[in-house]
């Protein structure tokens, strides 16, 4: 908080002769709702260094503006700071009129139409004490650091200014003084079950290990988490050359795999297109293999599906019927997708793809010739759509 708002402060509650009513308008002017928090911290800080405030009047006006910044009462943050002021010194002047204050809430028109020294004169002699205060107190752990100097009573208005100055400059009114807590440290766990570690006094020993002993065994584990690696996270390529290792072997120990299975296939696609491409070639002659073109076929279109049936079809040669339902799956996918940038990618990929397939003779154009023509049509803007048309348009689909 900067020096100026606290004097500006300071001048409110100086303001003894003006109504509460007044005091509160002027606060409000001064300080918006998002900074009456913030304020409220100053003014209880004020409160709690009595040797700030000089009159009883402006101490009248703290506990006011108090209350007010803290509605409703019962939730007020700074009850605590009202309720040890007014029973640190009960018989105290300034605390029996805080007391009488706090006895009038809700404050009613007649009491906001009042002044500070008008509720002061009518304070009774005698000890006010609080009636229902919603707090209860709580001992305190920590002293305040800032204390007031008993031999000093000057209340010049230089002197104040300055004494501000000094406490807000250096922060002091956030340090306390707390006690040194203990804190000693737990003791061991001790667990009468515990196996201890027995050191014989006889050095004179050695160690005999089998190298050998379940080495096959050892081998199957190692590729088995290496294959459920695979499907959740890219692998490093010293791990991915010991998978197409054993693949070029045979691959017996990762065929025997119960991962291995087509619903693996999508993952494995997604984070290792390269080690999909090797299996699905390692399947090529099986049974199952028509169950992972199925997979394939179903997968969401992106460019690691494009990379494997591209490579596979480098490779193999696919039953023509997958290869049209697969283009056909790309030309759908491409045109239900929403979001233009994201379309137009996925749009040059598809050409390009389909650019590959015509060069190295994989599909039979004739058989879905319409079809890429339409795509290219409806992506005519697209550069490589456009270079896709051109070459369609310079085959001749008859030798084809």
């Amino acid at each position: 908080m900067e020096l100026s708002e606290m004097i500006e402060i300071t001048d409110i509650l100086q303001k003894t002769e003006d109504t509460l009513e007044s005091i509160w308008n002027q606060f409000e002017i001064f300080c918006p709702k998002c900074l009456h928090f913030k304020m409220g911290q100053c003014i209880s800080m004020l409160i709690q260094q009595e040797f700030l405030l000089n009159t009883d009047g402006e101490f009248l006006n703290s506990i006011f503006l108090l209350c007010q910044v803290g509605q409703p009462q019962k939730l007020n943050p700074f009850n605590k700071v009202i309720f040890n002021f007014i029973n640190h010194k009960p018989n105290d002047s300034r605390r029996m009129a805080a007391a009488y204050l706090i006895n009038l809430l809700p404050f009613s028109q007649e009491t906001m139409s009042s002044t500070t020294t008008q509720i002061l004169q009518n304070v009774k002699s005698v000890n006010a004490p609080l009636k229902n205060f919603p707090y209860s107190p709580k001992p305190d752990c920590s002293l305040p650091i800032v204390l007031d100097d008993p031999e000093n009573d000057s209340k010049e208005e230089s002197h104040y200014k300055e004494v501000l100055s000094q406490l807000f400059d250096q922060n002091v009114f956030e340090r306390t003084f707390l006690p040194p807590l203990s804190r000693p440290p737990p003791p061991l766990y001790y667990d009468p079950d515990e196996l201890l570690w027995l050191c014989p006094n006889d050095n004179d020993y050695t160690f005999a290990m089998d190298t050998n002993i379940n080495t096959e065994l050892d081998k199957t584990g190692e590729l088995r988490k290496l294959f459920i690696l695979a499907q959740r996270q890219v692998l490093e390529p010293r791990q991915y050359e010991l998978l197409k290792q054993e693949l070029c072997e045979g691959g017996e120990a990762l065929q025997n795999l119960s991962s291995l299975s087509p619903s693996a296939l999508p993952k494995l696609v997604d984070k290792n297109p390269s080690l999909a491409v090797d299996i699905l070639l390692l399947l090529a002659q099986t049974q199952q293999f028509g169950e992972y073109l199925t997979i394939l076929l179903n997968m969401e279109l992106s460019l690691h599906s494009m990379e494997v049936v591209n490579k596979i079809t480098a490779n193999l040669e696919l039953p023509p019927q997958f290869i049209h339902l697969y283009i056909r799956s790309c030309i759908t996918s491409c045109t239900n997708i929403t979001d233009k940038s994201t379309q137009h990618r996925f749009v040059r990929l598809v050409c390009v793809f389909l650019t590959a397939l015509i060069r190295n003779q994989v599909v039979n154009v004739q058989d879905i010739l319409i079809e890429i023509q339409a795509f290219c049509i409806d992506h005519s803007r697209i550069r490589e759509a456009t270079g896709l048309f051109r070459l369609l348009k310079s085959l001749d689909v008859k030798e084809i």
